[in-house]
């Protein structure tokens, strides 16, 4: 009960402060500067230009039939969590105390999509969404399911961030689409840490020898696949070892010191998670 008495407090914390990122990034540097890279936050600038309603308020107009239509399946917890994040997103935007800082439209994209991005990180890691294109693209998917979320998503933003070019300026819509994607980077960044970890394979005859070696000077580690090569039909031993970044100079100083010969490739990995890497549900 304790642990997950803390786990909510954490949740709620970084709810907090993702919601308190987000607003600033809009209201200091996005809105201000009329540069809307999609989600219905980008809708909301739209309309506020040509109606005047306020931003967060055209948010929450779009959200709440997204939240009662996907409320079942999301769960209370989750459901309540994302609902009061969307609500407080809106508010944040309409009404957090600060104000432009900058007219320079480079440093307003760059910046307001750092700042948002980390807090839209912030908020998925505390368990929440604050809905939008991609609540809307998962109950479109629901009922059409050859349309890929992924792909509605990128429509949605990609037809928000086009209508600016109308509403606003073209200049406005080209800094919008560099906005939405350092956000999407900061996001992932936030979410997943940065990317230090390398998958190496390896093929040799002296596979023994080469395991031997990773798993004490590097003290990773390493996994034995049996394999068959296709030209030669013969049975080879394929090696996977997964190291930091920086342990990749020295897993390919042994490999050569072993068997120069040997068949090596290497793929960045996307997680990692366990013994000798970022701990499970940090």
């Amino acid at each position: 009960m304790k642990r997950r008495s803390g786990t909510e407090w954490a949740n709620g914390l970084m709810i907090v402060l993702g919601l308190l990122l987000a607003g600033a990034g809009y209201r200091m540097f996005l809105v201000p500067n009329e540069i809307a890279p999609g989600g219905f936050t980008g809708i909301g600038q739209l309309a506020n230009r040509l109606t005047g309603i306020q931003v967060g308020l055209v948010s929450i107009l779009l959200n709440v039939p997204l939240f009662a239509l996907s409320m079942r399946t999301m769960g209370l917890r989750f459901g309540l969590r994302s609902a009061l994040a969307s609500f407080g997103l809106s508010m944040a935007i309409d009404y957090l105390p600060v104000s432009g800082v900058t007219q320079d439209l480079m440093l307003a994209a760059v910046y307001g999509a750092v700042l948002s991005g980390a807090g839209f990180g912030l908020i998925l890691r505390g368990s929440a969404t604050t809905g939008g294109s991609d609540m809307l693209a998962s109950l479109i998917h629901r009922r059409v399911p050859h349309l890929r979320v992924s792909v509605l998503i990128f429509s949605i933003d990609a037809v928000v961030i086009a209508a600016s070019a109308f509403v606003f300026d073209a200049q406005a819509a080209m800094y919008a689409l560099i906005s939405a994607f350092l956000m999407n980077v900061i996001v992932d960044l936030v979410l997943e840490g940065p990317n230090t970890a390398r998958s190496y394979f390896i093929i040799s005859d002296a596979y023994e020898e080469i395991s031997r070696r990773l798993m004490e000077e590097l003290s990773r580690g390493v996994t034995a696949f049996d394999a068959t090569g296709m030209y030669s039909k013969a049975e080879k031993k394929v090696l996977m070892c997964v190291i930091s970044r920086n342990e990749a100079v020295q897993l390919r100083r042994i490999v050569a010191q072993v068997d120069s010969n040997a068949f090596v490739f290497a793929n960045r990995v996307h997680e990692a998670l366990g013994e000798g890497f970022r701990p499970h549900g940090k």
